[in-house]
């Protein structure tokens, strides 16, 4: 086995490990000419395992014993979080197979399995949307399923993007749509960009657009800060036609 932690569940090693018991007894050697090693595998993934999540037991009820093991090492803490927190991602991280109705909680399902990919830079905006969208399925089960993200970033090929034009795309179009009258505002609009984001002169452009046309147009970096101009919007009374956040 290699220096990372194994990328299987507990019952492959066991099963491996009872084979090389039935193959001792009946006197079958290795290739080395040796008995099987049956100690050593299960000292090494003892070692191994040291940083794996463990997946809390209600997530795992009713379920085969065919876990997948996920390691924390290049996990971000947010991720880390969801994973111990959220029983129904934790799951499908664990067992191989479970399919989830949330597309959020899918993907970052996903991610969990693979690390390193809620590290990629090109992926950051994604990420972060991803968990804005789960935050709000979560915490605002009543506003999220009026509330939506316009397809504007991401990288597409020259043909693609011309035909998004030719349907209706317009430049510099916030990412989420919040049709929810609040307060004085008649609906939001939030811009959404990473930690390391900038805001390009078309997009501030029709952030002050919208807010001329009454509504609570922003943009905010990062997750805590987007989230927390969500929240502060929602929590407004109903169009009262004079509350501001």
């Amino acid at each position: 086995m290699g220096k990372g932690a194994p990328r299987f569940g507990l019952d492959f090693v066991e099963q491996q490990v009872t084979k090389r018991k039935k193959w001792k007894k009946r006197g079958v050697k290795a290739g080395h000419g040796g008995d099987f090693d049956i100690d050593g595998p299960l000292k090494e993934l003892n070692r191994a395992v040291k940083p794996l999540v463990e997946v809390p037991e209600c997530a795992a009820a009713n379920t085969a014993p065919a876990a997948l093991s996920v390691t924390t090492d290049s996990m971000p803490d947010w991720a880390l979080t969801i994973l111990r927190s959220d029983t129904d991602i934790a799951r499908a991280v664990a067992v191989k197979g479970t399919k989830l109705e949330s597309p959020h909680k899918t993907r970052l399902a996903q991610g969990i399995k693979v690390p390193d990919s809620l590290r990629d830079g090109k992926l950051a905006e994604h990420w972060l949307q991803v968990r804005l969208f789960y935050t709000i399925e979560t915490q605002f089960p009543k506003a999220y399923p009026h509330i939506f993200a316009v397809p504007n970033g991401g990288h597409r090929a020259a043909k693609t993007a011309s035909y998004m034009r030719y349907e209706g795309q317009k430049k510099g179009t916030p990412d989420i749509v919040l049709p929810l009258p609040r307060g004085c505002y008649h609906g939001m609009f939030l811009e959404v960009k990473t930690d390391k984001g900038t805001v390009s002169k078309e997009q501030k452009q029709k952030l002050e657009e919208y807010s001329e046309l009454g509504y609570y147009a922003v943009a905010s970096k990062g997750f805590e800060a987007c989230i927390a101009q969500i929240s502060s919007y929602l929590s407004l009374p109903f169009f009262d036609g004079k509350s501001r956040v």
